[in-house]
């Protein structure tokens, strides 16, 4: 049988299958069993598809050997295929044996996870298990599939890279291809286009312009991760174009087209791109495109359009963004002057979880009616509420320093502080950093010191 082993963790499925079904033919006895085992173990990696070979295999080795039915293998294989025909969980249960019979064991976890529970699942392939070749790289791919469902992408991105240092072929390809995806999903782009540079030299013979669309477009995600937007713009245009070849067209390679754009500062042309996302993508892939499309709209100026598209996304209650949505909207409707409705978005995005936006525009409005002191409060809140960095917190410690001044240079030492924060972030040509800095000298000589920025 070391040849049918070997065969299958090649992926030579013809020969594995052309030996088993010859051996099982003419083997009587335990070697028979043996041999029916593996056919239905060979069967059950194709999932549904193998479930009648699995099934007929499992009553031959039974014919040949009726004890065969007590056997761990054959009890966790067969609760897999009842798991796969969509049995009950209890039913399943009944079958499955209580084993420490390794591959045993690997079929008791795959089962559990066509039954849905990949928590008992971990239990299995967490531990050390002895298996052939090509099962041992199965169990760390379904590890990382069991990972993956519970939403812990860093630990499903490992594992899926420990199955690709096991797996040969396609096999090992697709394992790193995963691992990208989970290191994206993950925010590690670092790590995700090491992933993908070491499935590189695999592609050009086992690639079709599916499998590159997909390789591109991961790379053009995990350039946007690390801040490399024209990266990103070419990765992505390679994607669009195997698209053309003959792949899928998917929404998120118009997307992640438009995210790179609005990256590189052309919201214009990333329109197009969003436009084209939410004509491809249904449901809640269609309320996250049309909340980019608004986004692209607002940054250039179309309100209009930014407004349809906002409200078509609250229509939406699923949508996971509802909070940031309801600040955006309060921004356009802010800029348009209908500041009664831009209040009233501007304190829903507050309720709903997007704090900082809201408390901008509403500071936008106290301070548009010089009530400063309550724009100076709302300024704060949106500090305080926004991570460092953000656009959010970069214009809300500006506004901040601004009211200060406008106060009358009020506590200048916190005029100073707010500063010194947030000229880090700004572009020495951005119109901003000029006024911040004149605030900052004139704080300074006002505290009657000199010191030296950060």
């Amino acid at each position: 049988m070391q040849a049918v082993l070997e065969a299958l963790y090649q992926g030579d499925y013809d020969t594995a299958f052309e030996t088993l079904v010859r051996t099982l033919a003419l083997a009587q006895g335990q070697d028979a069993a043996e041999a029916a085992l593996l056919l239905a173990e060979a069967y059950s990696l194709y999932g549904e598809g193998g479930i009648e070979g699995a099934n007929r295999a499992l009553e031959e080795g039974l014919g040949s050997v009726p004890t065969l039915e007590a056997h761990p293998r054959y009890r966790a294989i067969l609760g897999e295929m009842r798991a796969l025909e969509g049995a009950s969980e209890e039913d399943v249960r009944q079958i499955l044996p209580q084993t420490t019979d390794p591959r045993a064991l690997y079929h008791r976890a795959q089962a559990l996870m066509y039954l849905g529970l990949p928590e008992e699942a971990l239990e299995i392939l967490n531990r050390p298990l002895e298996l052939p070749a090509f099962l041992a790289w199965r169990a760390h791919t379904l590890r990382g599939k069991a990972l993956e469902r519970l939403g812990q992408a860093a630990e499903a991105a490992a594992a899926y890279k420990d199955a690709a240092r096991l797996a040969v072929g396609l096999e090992h390809y697709w394992n790193l291809i995963d691992a990208a995806a989970m290191f994206v999903e993950a925010g590690m782009g670092q790590e995700a286009l090491e992933a993908l540079r070491e499935a590189e030299p695999d592609a050009p013979e086992i690639e079709d312009p599916e499998d590159a669309a997909t390789r591109y477009y991961l790379e053009a995600r995990s350039q946007l991760l690390l801040g490399n937007p024209s990266l990103a713009l070419e990765a992505i245009q390679r994607a669009l174009a195997k698209e053309r070849e003959g792949a899928e067209a998917a929404h998120g390679t118009p997307l992640v087209h438009g995210q790179a754009l609005m990256q590189l500062g052309y919201p214009r042309e990333a329109i197009e791109a969003f436009r084209e996302a939410v004509r491809r993508a249904e449901d809640s892939d269609k309320s996250y495109a049309l909340h980019e499309l608004a986004v692209a709209c607002l940054e250039a100026g179309e309100l209009a359009e930014a407004e349809s598209a906002l409200r078509e996304v609250m229509r939406d209650p699923e949508y996971g963004y509802l909070g940031e949505a309801y600040g955006d909207l309060a921004e356009i409707l802010y800029r348009l002057g209908r500041y009664e409705e831009a209040s009233q978005a501007a304190q829903q995005a507050i309720r709903l979880g997007s704090p900082s936006a809201g408390y901008l525009i509403l500071g936008n409005l106290a301070y548009d009616l010089l009530h400063l002191e309550e724009a100076l409060e709302h300024y704060t809140k949106a500090c305080e509420e926004a991570p460092e960095g953000s656009r959010d917190w970069v214009t809300a410690q500006q506004m901040v320093v601004d009211t200060l001044v406008q106060l009358g240079f009020r506590r200048p030492d916190e005029i100073v502080s707010r500063s010194e924060a947030v000229l880090s972030y700004l572009h020495p040509a951005d119109e901003w950093h000029q006024t911040l800095s004149n605030y900052l000298e004139r704080a300074r000589s006002l505290m009657g010191g000199s010191r030296t920025l950060n």
